[in-house]
């Protein structure tokens, strides 16, 4: 079949076309669902490659030094031995090549494109990879170059651990091992598929290989079960367990095979020893929760259940399961309080129970019973003030808790909720105290240093925030909340690519943690990516994320887009969540602002001021609609009502101010607002910048040039600034000083005209006025039309008493305003020198014999 028929277009050599039709069809042949259809896909895509660069220089050149890495790249893959072997890995990886910031990019994409052909590899060099080159963290990026597909591919192998066992294969040949992996796959596959005979075939085809491989082994018991041979199965899988006792999937098959066949004792005691060795084992917790209902230990599948849906918080399934062991637990409960109704604990576990089912009234009448008596310990007291939290009743509840601290001064889960409380509260620092009390007596929890890290982000404190995530993730490397808020605080400090790395660790471990796609999109809004973030929108609502952050930070990029309609209607879905929000009213009013609709933004901003009287973004924008809006005196209401609540930012309200009184072209009051502004943030360069644009204005040359002289120390990269500058000086005869600072402007910005026109003008005045002329026609090629500029323009060619290319200058720029009194005066100058009357050099003979 012709590569291009298996690519499903027509021959061409359009490598991008090939590329297209070969990243389509690869959600069709997975390389580990269906190997052989993706080596036929690989083969057709190569070749058609080839075909489309037949008429390329086929002159083979000298291998490059990257193409001789690739080639030890290839050779420690086809030794067996050295592919398992994390040590060879490393001994090439640490090679300058891969270390060269210059070079580094280019070997991880040559790897990539190796590994889309060649990718048995175990775990652990999977991992190395990932350390060498970031591909989690870049995945974003690896996008825009591989097919997605492939990409997903890789991080998927980077972030779970392979079932089969390499270091068995170390003795076989590249293309044994190889072909033994290809087959336990297909086997793996099929038996997923519950294709029994594809599954027996690829069994066959392994064993021939390596029959003894225990993953293999695994495998035949596990169709032998499914085909009903359970005593060869149990026999099969015990045999494997004696020759490796730390075998996990031997003792969870069997487990799994009693299960099956209602041996609910010995299927509980393998689920034990396999999270004897994995704590976290998902199936062992899920087989072994359903074993312990069956086997009436309600309490003991609570346990192991409530474990599970902390590690799959998005399983309904889980949920059902565990809420039947709640309910198998409460009635035996009730029962057993009925044989003894005064048994106090068996009262405190059901009102335990109530409280887990959301049944909070039935939890608090049990509870507010048992706190009477006289022996209320430290649990009583936990549940109880958890209970008060879920009633609302949180001021009761900190006191309460205030009390147990008090009594049992030690224990965990009091002085935990308490810190919980006070960071509820808003009492930051009194929370951070709490926690830091904790730590003095169990250190190395690292919840308490996550939610330290949470509570310094919120803080602005980043810094301390990194350094209690990374404590918690030292402690706990699974724990997804401290990379997000590890992240949070990365992103804090403006580092925004190892931001965006711990994102994906965050991602890795939990991929529906909400705050996480939040972070990553203002990450990418950050560094202006947004397609990128919106990208990542769309990944969490594919996965049914809905939350009033993300809406928010898509209508962020939407009004960055100028697709304001769209931004406003994601506005509304994040006010459906969370109708008070304040950020989410103030960013709906943003844009109507940027639409231009400044009356539906005036009432937007009003309804952001009555969740929050001191917010200034909210008076800063309304006060802009109405000056845009051309209603300045309400702007000044505004302006003076924001000034005497003294919110924060009030600089930028005395600049409105001032630019107000210069549309005015109240220029001395306007010097009084700029000054005001000065007074309270004396480092922002634009404020001395108008403040001397407005005392030029006033003809203060002097003083303007003092504080032009500080607005470019403040900011030197602005032409404008020196512009100014340059007209001051201009006005006080100061014409090479003048020179010198429209040079700076024009270093700036080469195509300022009015930095050529000024500099044109101070030639003129110096009488230079071959440079005059120069910077004159260099000003009109860029704005014809300027009225300085032609002013200019005439009054050198009147120098140059040119009266007739003058007239036409002139009556251009009449043309341009026909109402300059100026012009038309100095027109009719020039139709005077026109029609004087000339005495000829030659005298009356020559004119009458020329």
């Amino acid at each position: 079949m012709d590569c291009f028929e298996i690519l499903n277009i027509n021959e061409t050599k359009d490598t991008k076309e090939i590329r297209r039709a070969y990243s389509k069809l690869l959600t069709k042949y997975s390389p580990e669902v269906d190997p052989e259809g993706f080596q036929r896909l690989r083969a057709a895509y190569e070749e058609a490659l080839l075909k489309a660069k037949e008429n390329e220089e086929t002159a083979k050149k000298a291998l490059s030094p990257l193409d001789e890495f690739m080639e030890e790249f290839e050779e420690v893959y086809k030794c067996f031995q050295k592919r398992v072997s994390v040590e060879c890995w490393t001994e090439l990886l640490e090679k300058d090549i891969c270390c060269n910031i210059d070079t580094a990019g280019e070997v991880s994409n040559k790897i990539l494109r190796f590994i889309m052909e060649y990718y048995n590899f175990p775990h652990e060099i999977w991992q190395l990879f990932d350390n060498y080159f970031s591909w989690s963290s870049k995945k974003d990026k690896l996008y825009n170059d591989f097919p997605k597909n492939f990409i997903d591919f890789v991080i998927y192998k980077i972030n779970n651990k392979n079932t089969l066992r390499y270091e068995y294969l170390r003795e076989c040949t590249g293309e044994d091992g190889d072909n033994f992996i290809t087959e336990y796959n297909k086997a793996y596959n099929a038996l997923e598929d519950y294709d029994l005979y594809a599954a027996n075939n690829s069994i066959k085809s392994a064993e021939k290989i390596c029959p003894n491989h225990p993953d293999l082994l695994i495998l035949i018991g596990r169709y032998l079960t499914i085909t009903g041979d359970m005593e060869e199965a149990i026999k099969l899988f015990t045999d494997i367990i004696s020759k490796d006792k730390e075998d996990i999937d031997a003792y969870f098959y069997k487990g799994d095979l009693y299960f099956r066949i209602g041996n609910l004792k010995e299927a509980y005691n393998d689920y034990k020893m396999v999270l004897n060795i994995k704590s976290d084992s998902f199936g062992a917790l899920y087989g072994i929760g359903k074993c312990c209902i069956v086997l009436k230990k309600y309490e003991e599948a609570i346990e192991y259940l409530e474990k599970l849906c902390d590690l799959a918080d998005y399983r309904q399934d889980i949920k059902i399961i565990l809420n039947s062991a709640y309910n198998f637990y409460r009635d035996s409960l009730l029962e057993n309080i009925e044989e003894d109704p005064k048994n106090n604990d068996l009262k405190y576990k059901l009102a335990e129970i109530y409280f887990k089912t959301n049944k909070t009234e039935e939890s608090y009448n049990i509870l507010s019973e048992l706190m009477q008596s006289t022996n209320v310990n430290s649990d009583m007291y936990a549940l109880y003030c958890q209970i008060l939290r879920d009633l609302k009743n949180i001021e009761l509840a900190y006191s309460t808790v205030c009390k147990a601290v008090d009594l049992f001064n030690d224990d965990y889960k009091l002085n935990f909720i308490k810190a919980d409380i006070l960071d509820e509260f808003g009492k930051y620092e009194e929370a951070i105290e709490q926690y830091d009390k904790i730590l003095t007596f169990k250190e190395e929890e690292a919840s308490v240093h996550n939610n330290k890290s949470y509570i310094y982000n919120i803080l602005n404190r980043h810094n301390e925030a990194l350094e209690c995530a990374d404590k918690a993730i030292s402690i706990d490397p699974n724990m997804a909340h401290a990379y997000k808020n590890r992240a949070a605080a990365l992103l804090g400090l403006g580092l925004y690519e190892n931001c965006l790395e711990a994102c994906e660790q965050a991602l890795n471990i939990y991929q529906y943690l909400t705050e996480v796609y939040v972070i990553k999109m203002k990450a990418f809004i950050n560094i202006n990516l947004y397609d990128e973030a919106l990208r990542v929108y769309n990944n969490a609502n594919d996965l049914g994320l809905k939350d009033s952050k993300l809406y928010h930070e898509k209508a962020r990029v939407l009004i960055i887009l100028d697709r304001f309609e769209e931004a406003i209607n994601y506005c509304d879905l994040a006010l459906e969540m969370e109708p008070d929000k304040l950020e989410f009213i103030y960013r709906k009013g943003l844009c109507y602002y940027y639409e231009e609709d400044y009356d539906n933004a005036i009432e937007w901003f009003d309804n952001a001021i009555k969740q929050d009287e001191s917010y200034g973004g909210s008076y800063y924008y309304k006060t802009l609609s109405f000056m845009y809006s051309s209603r300045e005196k309400e702007a000044l209401e505004v302006i003076d009502k924001t000034i005497s609540l003294n919110i924060e930012h009030i600089d930028s309200f005395y600049d409105l101010k001032g630019l107000i009184m210069r549309k005015e072209e109240n220029y001395e009051e306007a010097v009084i607002q700029y000054k005001k502004a000065i007074s309270y943030e004396p480092a922002v360069g634009q404020y001395y910048y108008l403040l001397g644009d407005s005392l030029g204005e006033l003809g203060k040359f002097e003083e303007a040039i003092e504080c032009f002289t500080k607005a470019i120390e403040l900011d030197p990269n602005q032409a404008d600034w020196y512009v100014d500058m340059s007209y001051s000086l201009y006005n006080l005869n100061k014409y090479n000083e003048c020179i010198e600072y429209c040079n700076k402007a024009i270093d700036i910005d080469e195509e300022s005209v009015v930095a050529h026109q000024n500099k044109g003008w101070a030639f003129f005045k110096l009488e230079n006025i071959k440079e005059a002329e120069e910077e004159c026609n260099i000003a009109l090629k860029l704005d014809g039309n300027n009225s300085g500029v032609l002013l200019l323009k005439l009054r050198i060619l009147q120098y140059k008493k040119l009266y007739g290319d003058a007239l036409i200058v002139c009556d251009r720029m009449l043309e341009l305003n026909e109402d300059d009194e100026k012009v038309k005066g100095i027109r009719e100058d020039l139709l005077k020198e026109i029609n004087k009357p000339k005495r000829d050099k030659k005298g009356l003979f020559g004119s009458l014999f020329k």
